[in-house]
């Protein structure tokens, strides 16, 4: 495909120099380059005819010195303009900057610099005139207000003074908020001898209920209570109940239990939840 392109061809050089600027030479010098070629090469063509000619004329002896005179001539003269047309085809293309023109400031005048200055000085002795007036103002409100303020304070003082020394501020205590009551500790609650000691002491104290003896109820009552610090119990709840009656002699008798041996946290005593199942059993 290459050999089919016409690099001297008009359409190739409008391809070349698709969407630059064919404003300047550059491009004006590639479509006109083909021409300058042609006339090169007739120009050569002439000289070569010429030099031939001479050199004939040359060789019969006629016009021998005038000949090579004009031959010399004429060869430095198609040199140099083979010399021209091959700088102008090989002369780089200038890239034209346009550089926007510097805006001129206007001259300001003498008079009218002076004008402005002395407008301007005017009004800063202006402004310095409402600033000293507004002070003054500010100072003279001032001092009466200090003078206002100490003719009052000094008839007010002593009634302040009474006021506040008849003041008490009572506070009110805020009440204690509830230690924490333990579900699981590091050292459980015990009774005093253990299990066995328990079960015997509620065997000892409970009475079975008449009202459900007559019904034959029996079962067992669950109870939950609370073991304090120091071992006593307290919150005593049925947790799961099987008669009423059942249930009152069950919370009857555990407020009757002496003091646990207190559950422990980290080393401490502290409040613990105790579920006790007490049995009732008809003989």
């Amino acid at each position: 495909m290459a050999k089919d392109v016409d690099l001297a061809s008009k359409e190739w050089c409008d391809i070349v120099f698709e969407g630059k600027n064919k404003e300047y030479g550059a491009y004006e010098m590639r479509r006109t380059s083909p021409n300058r070629h042609n006339k090169a090469v007739v120009i050569v063509l002439i000289a070569v005819a010429i030099l031939l000619a001479l050199l004939i004329l040359a060789e019969t002896g006629i016009l021998a010195t005038k000949a090579e005179e004009e031959t010399v001539a004429v060869s430095e003269n198609v040199l140099a303009q083979i010399e021209d047309a091959i700088e102008e085809e090989e002369a780089p293309e200038e890239e034209i900057i346009y550089e926007e023109p510097e805006p001129e400031i206007p001259e300001i005048q003498e008079d009218v610099m002076q004008q402005l200055l002395t407008e301007v000085l005017m009004v800063d002795e202006i402004d310095k005139d409402k600033e000293l007036k507004e002070q003054e103002k500010i100072q003279e409100d001032e001092s009466l207000i200090s003078i206002k303020n100490v003719t009052e304070g000094a008839e007010d003082f002593t009634s302040q003074e009474q006021m506040k020394a008849d003041v008490i501020v009572v506070e009110e205590p805020k009440p204690a908020e509830p230690e924490k009551i333990w579900e699981a500790v590091e050292q459980k609650p015990e009774f005093p001898g253990g299990d066995a000691a328990l079960y015997k002491f509620l065997g000892d104290n409970m009475t079975y209920p008449a009202a459900a003896a007559e019904e034959n109820i029996q079962g067992t009552v669950v109870v939950r209570f609370v073991v304090e610090k120091d071992g006593s119990v307290d919150q005593v709840t049925i947790a799961r109940g099987k008669h009423p009656a059942l249930d009152k002699e069950a919370v009857r008798v555990v407020k009757k239990l002496p003091k646990f041996i207190p559950g422990k946290q980290n080393g401490q005593n502290v409040r613990v939840y105790y579920t006790l199942p007490v049995r009732f059993k008809l003989q």
